[in-house]
């Protein structure tokens, strides 16, 4: 009985002991294969500092517009597409004798959100007209999709090349997919974006301040506001804006076309007309999207605001949003999530701040000083500023996936605001509190739009329309 008893203990404790060594040789392998990745990594991210770029097309203009995929009748559509050198973000790289990774493409497109085909791929053409395919790594519809029939999608194709000096980069890309034949027969060809300065492709981003405005839509016609907005955010310390128009008046398109000859703003046609009624917000989310990778792959911001015209991201302790990303930034945020509050259009007018000289008086951040006393839950109808360079998948309200190492920040509510100047009210019952705060620019604000409605319309003695 007692023999009986030990022999069973003795098979228990080795069996115990083979399930503890399998289980410590299983995490021996994983750690060394965890080791031998990073390094991997380390080796290919120095090795990409070391190689020789060159630009395929010098003479591109970034100018990009939405173009039908292979077949017309299935409304596929691909609107541009980036060459982002950031490996730790491509699940399987390569380094050896002849191939290594030095990036990814990362192409916005509009497809059926229920898309039949479960392999995409990119299909680049070279300045020689040589061309090859790339199977996709990533292609998924992005988030938001809001029960429509078609979706924003992000496809990333890693990028291995050659060792060569130097690099022999594609200039163009389409994409390829079964259930669109002609996709493949007739490739439609859109330019990659790169970095307008090559060299500075792995310097630190440049600390500024760019702002991705939702697209401009419904025959958009409220031209003070939209000279109010970029000069209020201009005070807080914007370098660049990027306006995407669906559809704008002839008063907005002066307005832009003043501010793009003057450097500040970049203007693309956001043609999705045909998407209009089965695509959510006119595919706002592909539009920040590209708007993200615009500011930090093309021209190198750090940071992005990404807002709409009746949006205005206010710090409540620093002078301005700059100052406080500057003061704030500890390195490793990839959103500054500003907590929503409401003023509301069919409140009363307060001009009293407004100076005796004023041509434009019914400035909204100005005239407005009423809000909703409740602050809004964080993403809950929150805006960001993004660290440009952390972005893979951006939301309306929220980030949905960063480059590793990388954390969303809340903005307590006593350090900065999003002020949300809605025409309608979502709950015109709530209770509000008088708050001053935008109209510690007013001086500057009210100069600066007198100045640039006199500049786009003389003929109108620098009166700017108010819709």
């Amino acid at each position: 009985m007692l023999a009986a008893q030990e022999n069973r203990f003795q098979y228990v404790y080795f069996t115990l002991s083979g399930l503890v060594a399998c289980t410590m040789l299983i995490l021996f392998y994983i750690s060394m294969r965890t080791t031998i990745n990073e390094r991997l990594r380390d080796d290919l991210k120095l090795l990409q500092r070391q190689l020789i770029y060159e630009k395929p097309n010098p003479h591109w203009n970034y100018n990009n517009s939405w173009r039908r995929i292979g077949n017309t009748t299935l409304r596929h559509e691909i609107f541009s597409a980036y060459f982002d050198v950031r490996t730790d973000i491509i699940s399987n790289v390569q380094l050896d004798e002849q191939l290594v990774t030095v990036g990814s493409l990362r192409l916005f497109a509009i497809l059926p959100e229920r898309l039949r085909d479960s392999r995409l791929s990119c299909i680049v053409r070279y300045a020689d007209f040589s061309s090859r395919e790339i199977v996709a790594e990533e292609a998924a519809a992005m988030h938001e999709v809001h029960n429509n029939s078609f979706a924003a999608w992000s496809i990333m194709c890693p990028l291995h090349v050659r060792r060569e000096s130097p690099l022999r980069l594609p200039q163009l890309v389409a994409l390829s997919y079964q259930s669109n034949r002609l996709s493949h027969l007739s490739p439609s060809f859109i330019q990659i974006s790169y970095p307008r300065n090559m060299t500075q492709m792995f310097v630190r981003s440049r600390p500024t301040l760019s702002v991705c405005v939702g697209p401009l839509q419904e025959n958009y016609a409220n031209v003070l506001r939209l000279v109010e907005f970029v000069e209020m955010y201009r005070l807080q310390g914007a370098s660049h804006f990027y306006f995407y128009y669906v559809e704008a008046s002839d008063e907005v398109r002066r307005v832009l076309d003043h501010y793009q000859r003057l450097g500040l703003a970049d203007v693309f046609e956001w043609n999705v007309q045909a998407h209009l009624h089965d695509l959510h917000y006119a595919g706002i989310v592909a539009q920040f999207n590209d708007c993200v990778y615009r500011a930090s792959v093309v021209d190198n911001h750090r940071y992005a605001a990404v807002v709409d015209l009746d949006e205005v991201l206010m710090p409540l302790k620093h002078n301005s949003l700059a100052e406080y990303l500057r003061q704030c930034d500890e390195g490793r945020t990839s959103a500054f999530v500003f907590r929503n509050v409401f003023f509301h259009r069919r409140d009363s007018n307060d001009t009293f701040n407004a100076p005796a000289h004023t041509l434009n008086r019914l400035l909204y951040t100005q005239s407005k000083v009423r809000r909703t006393l409740e602050v809004m839950p964080a993403y809950v109808r929150s805006k960001l500023v993004v660290n440009a360079r952390a972005i893979v998948e951006m939301g309306n309200h929220q980030v949905y996936r960063t480059a590793p190492g990388y954390v969303d920040h809340v903005v307590h509510q006593t350090v900065g605001l999003l002020f949300h100047y809605r025409d309608k009210c979502i709950n015109c019952k709530m209770l509000l509190i008088v708050d001053y705060t935008a109209r510690r620019f007013g001086s500057l604000l009210f100069d600066r739009v007198d100045a640039t409605c006199l500049q786009v319309f003389m003929e109108r003695r620098g009166i700017c329309a108010l819709a």
